[in-house]
């Protein structure tokens, strides 16, 4: 008995260390991004100091922590949704900027509307040009059979090179600037920021109900269920009833939509008109936070934050220190590979057990109709 407890203890300590090895694959990232600091002839001490500095040192600190953290919110809830569905959507880049996009579309084209129109009609429109992005890899998947994985990382470049295409053609600023640009947009399409919390604006309010939104519905609703479902086992969902096909459709329009909705709350949040590469990386990193935060909205949220404080501590780190951006992005990329590698060993580790333990029931099953047989 007392060894069926030690085996029951072992297994769930293992169980709990595989479900926090993407948040031990960030642990070990920051702690190779201190490695390449000190190369730099930084201690890794002043780098965790300036880091958490940068990013919750003052109340500038901290608004600057949760702008940085808002697209990657509402584009992470977005990646949750596709995965927990089992679509392969990697394409948060390409619809992020279509979505900003959207907001350059609704505020360029109609300047007069009131705020109260103006806002919303933004959300909405970034909404469907995300799902409009999504929408040609469900295509190639469905009719030329295609993997929409390939066809969302293909889409990533045309995003950007036609947001790259309208900010120095049909959409370029009228006036002398010195960086691709639209002329700025009307206030009433702005978010309200608040400048003594580091111009902390109330995309942040959207990102946190999009969150309890999406995370309402995978957890507590049929609809919900019957996603997850499909993206655990098609066969199943399928022998239940459901429609495989369908609820991957499903999944890729929320999950374009959102990912929409993050880059035009990242434009009217950040910024007074739409930049050429405003939005560039956020995508990516986006994808790290879905994982990071297990594919579930809910664990979207801290995963979202850290990202969030890493990007402001880092800016901060780059001028007090003077470490150069390119070291920056190394740091970055270090975090953002070993979270995945981190998911990637809980993954395989999952499935080789699932195996064992579907094995070893099949041949339980044998053994006991042979038993029968023989009697």
């Amino acid at each position: 008995m007392k060894s069926d407890k030690n085996i029951k203890t072992k297994k769930s300590m293992i169980d709990i260390l595989l479900d926090l090895s993407p948040v031990i694959g960030a642990c070990i990232g920051i702690l190779i991004g201190a490695c390449f600091v000190s190369l730099w002839g930084i201690h890794p001490g002043t780098f965790f100091v300036e880091l958490l500095k940068g990013a919750f040192g003052d109340r500038l600190a901290i608004g600057s922590t949760l702008n940085s953290a808002v697209p990657l919110l509402i584009a992470g809830a977005g990646t949750a949704i596709a995965f927990k569905a089992g679509a392969n959507n990697i394409g948060q880049e390409g619809q992020l900027f279509v979505g900003g996009l959207a907001a350059a579309t609704v505020a360029l084209l109609i300047p007069n509307l009131p705020k109260g129109i103006g806002i919303p009609l933004i959300l909405i429109l970034s909404f469907l040009f995300g799902m409009a992005f999504a929408g040609i890899a469900i295509f190639f998947r469905l009719f030329k059979g295609v993997n929409e994985l390939l066809i969302t990382l293909l889409l990533n470049y045309i995003g950007t090179l036609l947001v790259s295409a309208m900010v120095n053609g049909p959409f370029k600023s009228t006036t002398n600037v010195s960086f691709p640009q639209t002329d700025t947009f009307g206030g009433q399409f702005l978010l309200t920021n608040w400048p003594t919390m580091g111009y902390m604006h109330t995309g942040i309010f959207v990102a946190v109900a999009i969150i309890i939104i999406t995370g309402y519905y995978l957890w507590f609703t049929p609809a919900g269920l019957r996603l997850r479902t499909a993206g655990l086992s098609p066969l199943a969902s399928e022998t239940a009833g459901n429609n495989p096909t369908k609820i991957f459709i499903i999944a890729m329009f929320i999950s374009g939509g959102l990912c929409g909705i993050a880059g035009s709350v990242e434009v009217i949040g950040r910024s007074d008109c739409l930049r050429q590469g405003f939005g560039t990386n956020i995508g990516f990193e986006s994808l790290a936070v879905a994982l990071l935060g297990g594919t579930n909205p809910f664990g979207v949220l801290p995963a979202g934050l850290f990202f969030g404080a890493l990007k402001a501590g880092m800016q901060t780190m780059q001028r007090s220190l003077g470490i150069p951006s390119a070291l920056l992005d190394l740091i970055k990329g270090s975090i953002m590979i070993s979270i995945m590698v981190g998911n990637a060993v809980k993954v395989f580790i999952k499935t080789n057990n699932q195996k064992r333990q579907m094995k070893k029931s099949h041949e339980l099953a044998a053994s006991k109709e042979k038993e029968a047989s023989c009697q």
